[in-house]
């Protein structure tokens, strides 16, 4: 790579860490966001208030689903959203003014949006907004032009974000695929210089520049699913195994063309193209040949290297499961495939017990009620009933009631604030839309300040998209307060009279318990090889979380049955466990330096980091509470003995064994999971 390359990237690399790692890419926002006031602008001229909701509401659910941290797939989840919030809209517009078919209506849409979240946060989260789409529809006799064309008008809104994604993707995300080409491409010349001379070194800086670009800090990498992390982890990978058979080429001059090879399917991989897919195949084939006839010494790193070189092709064209023979048909999963894998998802939580069917249930049945107490009383802005309840619900096993009373409390002030602006600037129609889509901004401007500040601009916006006339005054503030606190109240009674069960709770902090240790031994293992700001401060605040999760998980135990005596022993062995982890982790912690004497190898320092990363998994869902996935921990681990095999140092001996403790420990751990968890309650 050249140095021009190199210093247009890292000008590149900058000016996306000028973006706080909350925050949104401001341009991709504004786009977003100008689409929502056209949509709504149209809707208006065209026909009328409901229209103009059910447009900007639709364009504005299919902007945040498009905003999705994802290198690729969009545009298929964005299409989807686009026809489901035209269902949702449909669904409202024609059964809204007859209640009891309304009510019906609105639980069963519900119940479907409370099973979504089996699917994943993202999920829950977009078909809980096109519930708000179904349950604000307002209650005028339908007709076939204003059902049909509202619902076309949230449809094409939809599919006009999917456009402008297509069209000006988000900065972050061409800094991202910049950044893998860069690497990509600086593995391959780095592979074909140690096929020359093996005494040569791997490039660090695009693979560390390729890090930041995805991840901009530790933390937010957390949040991240293992496929994401795969993006900028396997180019580390492959490039710690061409250093290792470059290491080995030093005795055996008949591995250099297998490193040539490797470099031409780097190349390939550097741009996933539709044309270099065939030249991929192709390249992966040669590869295959050469390969076949290294000597039994290489062949396990040799099929290491194979393995990674597959899992590269395949992540850059959009495939899970590498095939060679196939490269060149490769697709990604599309609409149908992205739907398919969501309904699999959701079969599995259809079960009395899962936490995501309780919740189904509970939003469901609340919803209905607070759509029948709204009309049948005549509540003064009712609709604001089964909207707080859609807004606040979630499927959460901890601190519910705080979350729930902290929303409605968002609410009521997003109420507050949104009709003392009324009363000021007196907006109507166009302007009262442009209100709402500059409060929209807001929602996006406080995403990463709390969920109770979110749920207040959120609620404020929605004020301005409801109710386009801007006609408001002091007792339609009250009134929605009102309703919004009985919706409140509805809610909490959902979790009150149909609460999770009492394993499936203690089930799920255990999970929320082995998490939390989990990530204060990350923590731990990461600062022993890398040069980390204020490490100190870091384990502090994983170790607080973690005493935090252990008071949840003793007092979700203290309410279990415990006169059962499988429940005893699995509470004492599981507390054994993880005693012992955080002994191990605080021996480690005793035993790092301020600062490392010596620099830690590459193939070190990646060991380690592949620890880790199977140490943390995938984050945690709504339906299934978090479990270790042994095998891949104690092939790690064992990754990372190779490489203190041969070291002579203190430190480095103490990191070894406190690692192979904590490994042994979480797969005791791992083994109660699978066999002995709590069947009680």
């Amino acid at each position: 790579m050249g140095d021009g390359a190199r210093s247009g990237y890292k000008r590149g690399v900058f000016k996306a860490l000028a973006v706080r790692p909350a925050a949104p890419d401001v341009g991709a926002v504004v786009r977003s966001l100008l689409g929502v006031l056209v949509a709504a602008g149209l809707g208006l001229y065209l026909l009328g208030p409901s229209a103009a909701l059910a447009a900007g509401g639709a364009a504005a659910i299919a902007g945040a689903a498009a905003l999705q941290d994802s290198p690729h797939g969009r545009f298929p989840i964005v299409v989807g959203v686009s026809v489901a919030m035209g269902a949702a809209v449909l669904l409202g517009a024609s059964t809204s003014a007859y209640w009891p078919v309304f009510v019906v209506a609105v639980a069963i849409g519900c119940f479907l949006a409370g099973l979504a979240w089996a699917a994943g946060r993202n999920a829950g989260l977009l078909a809980a907004a096109g519930c708000v789409l179904l349950v604000i529809a307002p209650p005028t006799p339908p007709s076939w032009a204003g059902v049909v064309g509202s619902a076309a008008l949230a449809v094409l809104a939809g599919l006009a974000q999917a456009a402008m994604i297509a069209l000006w993707p988000r900065r972050r995300w061409q800094v991202q695929r910049q950044a893998l080409t860069v690497a990509y491409r600086s593995l391959a010349a780095d592979a074909r210089a140690l096929a020359e001379d093996p005494s040569g070194e791997i490039a660090a800086a695009p693979l560390r520049r390729l890090r930041e670009v995805f991840t901009f800090t530790p933390e937010q990498a957390v949040r991240h699913p293992l496929a994401y992390r795969a993006w900028y982890r396997l180019p580390e990978r492959i490039g710690v195994t061409l250093a290792a058979l470059a290491g080995r080429s030093n005795v055996d001059h008949g591995l250099s063309p297998i490193l040539a090879a490797a470099a031409d399917v780097l190349d390939a991989v550097a741009r996933p193209t539709r044309a270099n897919a065939k030249v991929t195949g192709y390249a992966m084939g040669r590869f295959d040949a050469v390969a076949a006839g290294a000597s039994d010494l290489e062949s396990p790193l040799i099929r290491r290297l194979s393995a990674q070189l597959r899992d590269a092709a395949a992540l850059r064209y959009g495939e899970a499961a590498p095939d060679t023979a196939e490269l060149a048909q490769r697709r990604r999963p599309g609409l149908v495939g992205t739907a398919a894998q969501a309904a699999a998802l959701i079969r599995g939580q259809v079960d009395a017990d899962s936490p995501v069917m309780r919740h189904a249930i509970r939003l469901s049945v609340a919803a209905g009620c607070g759509v029948a107490i709204a009309r049948v009383a005549d509540v003064a802005q009712g609709y604001w009933i089964p909207l707080t309840i859609v807004m606040v619900l979630r499927p959460e096993t901890a601190h519910t009631y705080t979350r729930c009373v902290g929303r409605v409390a968002g609410i009521a002030a997003g109420v507050a604030v949104a009709t003392l602006i009324t009363l000021v600037l007196h907006p109507a129609g166009p302007f009262a839309a442009l209100c709402g889509v500059l409060l929209l901004g807001a929602v996006y401007a406080v995403a990463g300040r709390g969920y109770v500040m979110v749920t207040a601009a959120l609620s404020a916006a929605l004020v301005f998209l409801v109710d386009v006339s801007g006609v408001a005054g002091l007792v339609t503030m009250g009134d929605r307060v009102i309703a919004a606190l009985i919706g409140g109240v509805l809610a909490i009674l959902a979790h009150v009279v149909l609460p999770d069960r009492t394993s499936v709770r203690l089930r799920q902090r255990a999970g929320e318990l082995l998490k939390a240790e989990i990530d204060y031994a990350a923590t731990v293992l990461r600062a022993s090889v890398h040069d980390v700001e204020r490490p100190g401060e870091q384990m502090a605040a994983a170790w607080d979380r973690a005493l935090r999760a252990r008071a949840a998980f003793e007092a979700s135990a203290a309410t279990g049955l415990m006169d059962d005596r499988q429940l005893r022993r699995w509470l004492s062995s599981y507390r054994a466990g993880l005693n012992a982890v955080t002994a191990s982790c605080a021996a480690l912690e005793a035993n790092l330096p301020a600062r490392r004497a010596a620099e830690t190898s590459t193939a070190l320092a990646s060991a380690v980091d592949e620890y880790v990363e199977a140490l943390r998994g995938d984050p945690q869902t709504a339906g299934l509470a978090w479990t270790l996935d042994v095998t891949t921990l104690v092939a790690a681990a064992g990754r990372v003995r190779a490489e203190l095999a041969g070291v002579d140092d203190g430190s480095a001996r103490v990191l070894l064994t406190e690692i192979e403790a904590v490994t042994g420990h979480l797969v005791q751990i791992g083994s109660l999971q699978r066999v002995s968890e709590p069947t009680s309650g």
